[in-house]
């Protein structure tokens, strides 16, 4: 169980998200909606623990997890809005060393490599990449830890057209064994497939 209590983030004395309270269950997908600047991104980036809250509490399983290290890297998985690759690394090297950041060992995940059919670009550079490319191996790299928790930022946004479909199949099965979700996205149709309720942000603020 996931439980936010009273997150809130504010920039130059200019308040960008309210305080936000919400609780999501194993096996539960929670959408977020709104429109661009409703605070859909800072509240992911305030979960996934890029950016600080100025107040609230993060709690998984009843326990506090913000600045816990381990709860980053093996139990969340986190796709932003932007991939964030570093331009200078191949793809198989990006994943290696995040792997690694994780603290695990071994080759390379096969089944998580063919779900984003990154085999052929294992030995491009970053940017040598197509934004959809990009975007599959930022989800590769969510998915390396086999996390029980993914946050995705518009995930299928600039996605490769076959996998979009490809990754939402895989994400329904997900949650079917347990695993817990929050799924931003402008689609209506990708939050009713996935979602079970959805949260709308407005000007930093719950719309009742």
């Amino acid at each position: 169980m996931l439980e936010v209590r009273g997150l809130c983030k504010s920039y130059g004395g200019r308040q960008v998200l309210a305080p936000v309270s919400f609780a999501l269950p194993p096996g539960q997908c929670l959408g977020l909606a709104g429109s661009n600047g409703s605070g859909k991104s800072t509240l992911l980036r305030l979960l996934a623990q890029v950016e600080r809250p100025d107040g609230g509490n993060v709690l998984y399983q009843g326990r506090g997890v913000l600045g816990d290290r381990q709860f980053l890297r093996r139990t969340l998985g986190y796709v932003p809005q932007q991939a964030g690759l570093a331009p200078g690394l191949s793809v198989e090297r990006q994943l290696v060393l995040w792997q690694r950041a994780c603290g695990l060992a071994g080759a390379l995940p096969g089944d998580v490599l063919e779900l984003l059919g990154l085999e052929p670009l294992l030995r491009r550079p970053a940017d040598a990449l197509s934004g959809g490319m990009a975007r599959r191996v930022s989800i590769a790299m969510a998915l390396l830890s086999r996390p029980r928790l993914l946050l995705m930022d518009e995930a299928t946004a600039g996605l490769d057209g076959a996998y979009t479909p490809r990754l939402l199949d895989w994400l329904e099965g997900f949650l079917a064994q347990g695993g817990s979700m929050i799924w931003c996205s402008h689609h209506p149709d990708e939050l009713e497939r996935l979602c079970g309720a959805v949260l709308r942000l407005e000007e930093g603020r719950l719309l009742e």
